[in-house]
């Protein structure tokens, strides 16, 4: 599990100092850090009325028995249910306590708000997982599920659930369509394209001009194998020469195929770049002049997208945490620090942005007060808490009391339906 406190101070730091290969986006996402944090206990998402439900918590029993004892990463699913991860004591508590993914719905009764989303009779054979942790599970709207685990006695690959079989997408040492060998799969990369196409991030192996682990954002499916659509040491759009680290893709199905957003390092210093139709262009290079200063820094965090291409990125600005949104090569400077939120106080740190189907931005952030909240800013730029008015205090402070919100976790989809980690 991660340390939240520490993946918003990394995230600070992402905005202060260049990109660079000590800070590097999949550290935060479970790629190399095993971190603990004793206040993430819960998983909230959305209801049908837009208020925050109470999903499960570490210490709730399972109606199949069983008890939680860690939480993971939640994502919404497109049907506004909820897929993550969970770590649950048997009933028998003489057997270890075991990794497993979970759908949640909110407007279920309790008791029936969790059920297992993959098949027992799935986990057999050859393709197995074997989770030690976190498997980051993600879905799309015909309900297929990806993730990256362990298998048994074996590396890590990336799985493809659906319809009630599980197969091995992607293996590490397997290689690409391009002919390289996938060394490594990041967890918490992977997000859903279209048609069954799982977008993520690895490392490749070494090639004949170096020796060291080259970092690859890939697309992989069941039947079309895996390609590589940005390979560090290559060069992309502009001539632009891509470096480590890569930041953590956003993904799309479109009418165009599976668009992919994401930022990553280059010689000059960063950029964001868009991948649509079946090619790569390069959308935001820092040194880019906006309202507020030249573009300096970029988020190793998701982008927010949206169908139609438009994109919105955490950038800095001579160190101003700002929220830019670029539509048709327009760009919109959205939220920045300093910004009164609805209650007067001022906006502090402000997380990665993420867009739905009609443009409505979600954000995490944390105001003047320390109080983490999450935010809207509607298509026709009223700023609002997330919820409406009457939903501000269970927002805030919880249905019956307060509860902590990691909004570095805020998972949204297409309809603004969402979900997130935090206290009880």
């Amino acid at each position: 599990m991660i340390n939240f406190r520490a993946l918003r101070f990394a995230f600070a730091i992402l905005l202060l100092t260049p990109m660079s290969a000590h800070a590097v986006s999949l550290t935060l996402n479970g790629n190399s850090a095993d971190l603990q944090t004793d206040n993430t206990q819960a998983v909230y998402a959305s209801d049908s009325d837009g208020g925050p439900v109470l999903i499960t918590a570490v210490g709730m029993s399972l109606r199949g028995g069983g008890v939680v004892t860690d939480v993971g990463v939640p994502s919404m699913m497109p049907d506004g249910r909820v897929i993550f991860g969970a770590e649950v004591q048997p009933k028998d508590t003489n057997l270890k306590p075991r990794w497993n993914i979970f759908i949640g719905n909110a407007d279920a009764v309790p008791s029936h708000r969790i059920i297992t989303a993959l098949n027992p009779k799935a986990l057999d054979g050859d393709c197995t997982p074997a989770f030690k942790a976190d498997p980051y599970p993600v879905a799309d709207i015909d309900e297929n599920v990806a993730f990256i685990s362990a298998v048994p006695h074996g590396r890590d690959a990336l799985f493809f659930y659906s319809h009630g079989k599980l197969a091995c997408m992607v293996k590490a040492g397997a290689k690409t369509n391009e002919g390289h060998e996938i060394a490594v799969l990041s967890f918490g990369s992977e997000q859903m394209g279209d048609g069954g196409q799982v977008v993520f991030t690895g490392f490749l192996g070494a090639s004949a001009n170096t020796a060291d682990h080259r970092q690859a954002l890939m697309l992989a499916s069941v039947t079309g194998g895996v390609t590589e659509l940005a390979v560090e040491g290559e060069y992309g759009p502009n001539h632009t020469l891509y470096q480590r680290p890569f930041g953590l893709p956003a993904a799309l199905p479109t009418t165009l195929g599976t668009e992919v957003a994401f930022t990553a390092k280059t010689p000059s210093g960063a950029a964001l770049f868009l991948y649509s139709g079946g090619s790569m262009a390069r959308i935001l290079p820092t040194g880019t002049l906006t309202s507020v200063g030249p573009v300096t820094f970029l988020s190793a965090g998701r982008p927010g997208l949206m169908a139609d291409g438009t994109t919105a990125v955490l950038a800095g600005c001579a160190r101003m945490p700002a929220i830019f949104r670029l539509t048709h090569q327009r760009l919109d400077l959205r939220i920045q620090r300093g910004q009164l939120t609805p209650f007067g106080t001022e906006l502090e740190s402000l997380g990665d942005p993420v867009l739905t189907a009609s443009g409505a931005m979600f954000i995490g952030a944390t105001d003047s007060d320390d109080h983490e909240k999450l935010y809207v800013l509607s298509p026709d730029d009223a700023f609002f808490e997330v919820g409406e008015s009457e939903f501000i205090y269970r927002i805030a402070m919880g249905a019956e009391k307060h509860h902590s919100i990691f909004t570095g976790t805020l998972t949204v989809n297409q309809h603004g339906d969402f979900a997130y980690l935090g206290g009880r």
